[in-house]
């Protein structure tokens, strides 16, 4: 019998945020009164300008779909950034993917941020790499000087995220560029949930003038297309033929491609969303007595000591509120819980719930 590849021994299956079908088949629950803030969607949905232009392209489903090139421009202008920097793929994953398998080689060190998204080791082990962790400080911020002080020359590749998943906190741009200029190796900047953020946070336009800097976007948080998959990279102009060479052909669908341009195209609806989900975080903030983390994105984390947060989650799921287990992403989160900003109503019935817990614990033990 042929043998696996040895890294799949050290490799822990990636465990999504529950769906809605699966919690109402197993508490019994109508799946239509289930609120979902476990996976960083945008519960507002796409405006009507993108649903209809899906509508419209729908019929061309059976056609296999063409490299979206006007994109480029699109996106060019939106963030003004040079066009020949820009690579797509099918999500934020699948950018992620391609640029492990051209960078990437066996036995290569990656440095992770921890806590932080799961995807950075994952692709990193599916390489050959080997993935090397720098704690975060109490604030979740980066601990700039001991991550320099921990690259090697085996060091291939810095992931940072910014906002940072699951923690909503961000990187400074002088701190990116400290980083930048004090190693060759290269500096993935996840800012999948920088709409959410000021704009002062953004790196993208930092790509053309350092040959190491690699961002990454995604149409499928702020511009609520997550169930499409269409995320992109602003990436060194040295590596754009290389990522041509392995991404996949067709891997971006049609109806991604169509609605992509749309919701560029739609600017006002999105500053009204970003603006309400903005509202929406701070009013969670403001009102979930736990402690919560100030945050740059459309989520929020929350400290539900002394409480597991795998009671908290499973007793919401049961009330029909879907949110995030903090205990995947690593020792000393067994007691955090990462919730989504819903709309207002969704918002109000969180809060309301968590606090129930909140009310019945122990002041003596607090």
């Amino acid at each position: 019998m042929f043998s696996k590849k040895k890294f799949l021994s050290e490799l822990e299956e990636y465990i999504p945020g529950k769906s809605i079908e699966d919690t109402a088949r197993e508490f019994r629950l109508d799946p239509k009164k289930i609120i979902k803030l476990a996976s960083n969607e945008n519960n507002f949905g796409p405006s009507s300008v993108v649903k209809k232009a899906i509508i419209e392209n729908i019929k061309g489903i059976n056609i296999y779909p063409r490299y979206p090139t006007e994109l480029k421009g699109l996106i060019s202008k939106y963030l003004k950034i040079p066009k020949e920097n820009i690579v797509f793929g099918a999500g934020g994953d699948d950018v992620l993917d391609v640029l492990g398998k051209i960078i990437i080689d066996k036995n290569d060190e990656t440095i992770i941020t921890s806590p932080t998204f799961a995807m950075y080791e994952f692709v990193t082990r599916i390489c050959g790499g080997r993935p090397k962790f720098i704690q975060r400080d109490e604030n979740f911020d980066v601990p700039i000087n001991r991550l320099l002080s921990s690259i090697s020359k085996k060091t291939k590749m810095i992931f940072l995220c910014s906002p940072n998943n699951p923690t909503g906190n961000v990187m400074e741009r002088k701190a990116v560029e400290k980083i930048l200029k004090e190693t060759r190796a290269y500096v993935y900047v996840d800012q999948a949930y920088i709409d959410f953020s000021d704009k002062k946070y953004s790196v993208s336009d930092l790509v053309p003038c350092y040959k190491n800097l690699i961002v990454l976007r995604t149409f499928s948080k702020a511009f609520a297309l997550a169930g499409l998959r269409f995320g992109y990279g602003i990436i060194p102009q040295h590596l754009v033929k290389d990522f041509e060479k392995v991404r996949l052909p067709f891997s971006i669908n049609n109806l991604a491609i169509v609605a992509a341009k749309a919701v560029l195209e739609d600017q006002r609806y999105l500053k009204k969303i970003l603006r309400l989900i903005k509202e929406g975080r701070e009013y969670l903030i403001k009102n979930i007595k736990f402690r919560t983390y100030p945050s740059q994105a459309n989520f929020i984390l929350v400290d539900v000591s002394p409480n597991f947060a795998k009671y908290i989650v499973f007793e919401l799921q049961k009330k029909g509120i879907i949110i995030r287990n903090c205990a995947i992403f690593g020792k000393g989160m067994e007691h955090f819980v990462r919730v989504s900003v819903g709309t207002l109503t969704q918002n109000k019935k969180l809060v309301r719930e968590l606090n129930s817990f909140y009310k019945k614990l122990d002041r003596n033990f607090r």
